[in-house]
């Protein structure tokens, strides 16, 4: 069996400088249970990073519902695929029930045949 946190553990240390020193919100998703962010990022939602590591279901709780559709298609058609890179702009849900308008740059890497979703998000003023 394939121990899925190990590979999250992996790739973090791959990219744990550009992470941990990036401006942006950063993060590597696997999938809802593996994953893992810096600081910027659960900021940026309004939570920390270990709620953020516990959360399950980051889209229905942290993308706004009407862009929801076009983040999960981007995520099926770019990360999946292993195809390119893909740059868009979604609604941000903080946990407060705010909103803010994001941008992300979502690329996907392949790690021991996985496909990990590598992203920057900013907020965009």
């Amino acid at each position: 069996m394939i121990d899925h946190n190990n590979i999250i553990s992996e790739v973090y240390e791959q990219f744990a400088t550009v992470m941990d020193e990036s401006p942006d919100g950063v993060y590597l998703w696997l999938d809802d249970e593996n994953k893992i962010c810096n600081k910027n990022m659960a900021e940026m939602f309004g939570i920390t990073v270990d709620m953020w590591q516990k959360e399950s279901d980051f889209l229905n709780k942290h993308v706004a519902e009407e862009d929801r559709e076009s983040f999960a298609n981007y995520y099926q058609k770019h990360v999946e695929n292993l195809s390119y890179p893909a740059k868009f702009t979604f609604n941000g849900l903080k946990s407060d029930g705010s909103f803010f308008s994001a941008e992300t740059y979502m690329i996907p890497i392949s790690w021991d045949g996985h496909a990990v979703a590598y992203h920057f998000v900013r907020e965009v003023k």
